[in-house]
C-alpha cells in the first residue's frame, strides 16, 4: 500500500512540473541558439579538421584509374583439343590394326608400296577419319604458331571462327590438290605414279597429325617459355616428315626435275608454299586487324 502511494505521488509531481530547456549561458557555454548557425559552425569545424590532417593536407591530386583488361577464354581451345583426342581415340577403337599397318608403312617404304598400301586404302572409315584428324590438327597447329609469333589484342574475328576457317582452308587445299593430281594422272596417263604420290602424301600427313598433337596441346595451354621449346621441336619434326615425304615421292619429282627445274620449282610453290602462305596471311590479318 505504501509503495502504491509513492508511485501516485511521483506521477502527480511529474505532471505538475514543467519541462524547461537548459540554458547554455547558465553553464558558461557560449552557443548560439539558431540551428542554422550551429550547422554552419559544425561544417566549418569539420572542414578545418580535414584540412589540417597530415594525410589530406597535400595539394597533389592522386588519381588511379584501372584500365580494363580484355577477357580471354580458352573454352574453344579446350573443346578443339578434346575433339582431336576423341577422334584419334575413336579411330584406335574402331580399327586397332589400322594403326599397326600405318606405322609399318611409314617405317618400311618398300613394304608399303607392295603389301600395306591396299590394306590401308581398303579401311574406308579409319582412313577418312584420319584425313579429318589431319585437317583439324593442321589448322589448329598453324593457328597456334602464328598466335605465338603475333601476341597482342584480339583482332576483328574471334579465335573460334579463325580456327574453323583455318581447318576449312586446310581441308580445301588438300581436296583441290587431290583432285588436281588425280586429273593430271588421268590426263597424262600416269595413274600409277600419281596414286603412289598421293598415298605417300596422305600417309605422311597422318603421321604428322599424330606427331603434332602433343605440341598443339603445349602451344595452347603451356607458358610461353615451354611453348617456345615445343615450337622449336615441332619445326624439326615437321621438317623431317616433309623431307621424308619428298624422298618417298622422288619418282614423280625426279621426272619433273629431269625435264625442267623451273617447272619443278613452280609446282613446289603452287602446291606446297602458296596455300600455306595464303592461310598465314588470313590468320595474321584476323589476329592483328
Amino acid at each position: 500500500m505504501l509503495r502504491l502511494m509513492y508511485i501516485v505521488l511521483f506521477m502527480v509531481a511529474g505532471m505538475l512540473c514543467r519541462a524547461q530547456h537548459p540554458d547554455p549561458a547558465a553553464w558558461g557555454i557560449d552557443m548560439p541558439g539558431d540551428p542554422v548557425v550551429i550547422e554552419q559552425m559544425a561544417q566549418h569545424m569539420a572542414d578545418s579538421a580535414l584540412a589540417a590532417h597530415p594525410m589530406l593536407a597535400s595539394g597533389y591530386v592522386v588519381a588511379d584509374v584501372q584500365s580494363m583488361r580484355p577477357s580471354s577464354t580458352q573454352t574453344s581451345d579446350f573443346y578443339l583439343l578434346l575433339a582431336l583426342c576423341l577422334i584419334l581415340g575413336l579411330i584406335r577403337y574402331v580399327d586397332t590394326r589400322y594403326f599397326i599397318n600405318l606405322w609399318r608403312a611409314f617405317w618400311n617404304p618398300t613394304l608399303s608400296n607392295r603389301q600395306l598400301k591396299e590394306q590401308l586404302q581398303s579401311a574406308g572409315l579409319p582412313n577418312f577419319l584420319m584425313n579429318v584428324f589431319f585437317t583439324i590438327a593442321g589448322g589448329a597447329y598453324i593457328y597456334y604458331v602464328v598466335k605465338f609469333f603475333t601476341p597482342g589484342p584480339p583482332g576483328s574475328l574471334p579465335s573460334s571462327l579463325l580456327i574453323v576457317l583455318l581447318i576449312a582452308g586446310t581441308g580445301l587445299i588438300y581436296i583441290v590438290k587431290y583432285a588436281a593430281v588425280r586429273f593430271s594422272g588421268w590426263a597424262f596417263r600416269v595413274e600409277g605414279v600419281t596414286e603412289h604420290y598421293l598415298f605417300n602424301v596422305f600417309l605422311i600427313n597422318k603421321i604428322l597429325a599424330i606427331t603434332l598433337l602433343p605440341f598443339i596441346i603445349v602451344l595452347a595451354f603451356a607458358a610461353r617459355e615451354w611453348a617456345q621449346q615445343a615450337l622449336f621441336l615441332s619445326f624439326i619434326a615437321c621438317g623431317l616428315l616433309l623431307l621424308n615425304r619428298y624422298l618417298r615421292s622422288w619418282k614423280v619429282f625426279g621426272s619433273f626435275f629431269q625435264y625442267s627445274r623451273f617447272h619443278f620449282f613452280m609446282y613446289l610453290c603452287a602446291s606446297e608454299l602458296l596455300p600455306i602462305a595464303v592461310l598465314m596471311k588470313l590468320l595474321v590479318k584476323g589476329l592483328l586487324f
